[in-house]
């Protein structure tokens, strides 16, 4: 009887162990079929987005290239340093200009060096007087921005360590030396040694900004040019001063978050940092560096 029972015993376990071996192979089977699904679906939502990007761009002006800042025509006339937005087709060029009801702001979000696709409007550069100065075929009104692969080392990206913080964020960064006698520019000029702009006045509603201060006892003239998007406020800085016999140039993209958006705790932070974060002093730091290094 006890012989029977072990018998017993011994087949109940080894019939468990063959049920549990073959629900694990089911289970395995299954998962791999999901994953292997997931996978074609992925790449089937690659496909539909492109064609969805076709399908509702169609009809419009697209290109593909890099996005950059345009360059002037002439170096030696005047102009500003603000980045002015384009692409780069070959040896030819597009301004890019967001249109009026992008709440995203997608133009601000892409790193200089990034391939991208857009679509929009094109409109003919003799009627686009303010650009005349930069090289460009003409503006597109963008209603779309497409990424398309880009590797790291392709985007430009020199933004110093201390341009970090944990909720404003920087991009764009560049720096610039110039020779006094190299420097037309339209909105800041060299007098007496020194920078000299035209000031916007305080109570203008320009998006554009123009401003002179002193920081660390040194003039700088300084040029902020902001755009509002959804949660978000992005502003292109432009710092110049004059150090011997150079004028010194800084120009970076910052991205201000909407601390209200955040929790109780991150919005205390937020708006912490935002009162404490000195971009002046940082700027003359990094101006400082390169005064020293040039």
């Amino acid at each position: 009887m006890n012989k029977t029972n072990k018998e017993v015993n011994k087949n109940l376990v080894i019939l468990i162990i063959a049920i549990i071996a073959i629900a694990l192979l089911s289970l395995f089977v299954f998962s791999k079929s999901n994953e292997d699904r997931g996978q074609n679906n992925n790449e089937a939502e690659k496909l539909i987005s492109l064609e969805d990007w076709e399908e509702v761009h169609e009809g419009l002006f697209k290109v593909s290239g890099v996005f950059t800042c345009l360059p002037v025509r002439n170096e030696d006339q005047p102009h500003n340093d603000l980045c002015v937005f384009g692409i780069k087709v070959a040896t030819d060029y597009y301004r890019l200009e967001k249109i009026s009801d992008d709440p995203l702001n997608a133009l601000n979000k892409i790193m200089e060096g990034q391939n991208i696709e857009v679509s929009g409007e094109l409109i003919d550069p003799l009627s686009d007087d303010d650009y005349l100065d930069y090289l460009s075929l003409g503006t597109i009104k963008v209603v779309g921005v497409r990424y398309l692969d880009t590797s790291a080392d392709e985007l430009k990206s020199d933004l110093p360590i201390s341009f970090k913080a944990d909720y404003i964020s920087f991009s764009n960064y560049s720096a610039g030396i110039f020779g006094i006698e190299e420097y037309p520019k339209l909105e800041s000029w060299v007098e007496n040694g020194q920078i000299e702009c035209n000031e916007t006045p305080l109570e203008s509603s320009l998006a554009l900004r123009t401003s002179k201060k002193r920081i660390n006892g040194q003039q700088y003239c300084i040029s902020a040019f902001s755009e509002g998007a959804a949660g978000s406020v992005y502003t292109q800085y432009v710092y110049t001063t004059v150090i011997g016999d150079d004028v010194y140039s800084i120009i970076f993209m910052a991205n201000y978050p909407n601390c209200p958006n955040y929790p109780d705790e991150e919005r205390a932070e937020c708006e912490a940092e935002r009162t404490s974060f000195n971009l002046d002093i940082l700027v003359d730091q990094e101006i400082k560096k390169l005064s020293a290094n040039s």
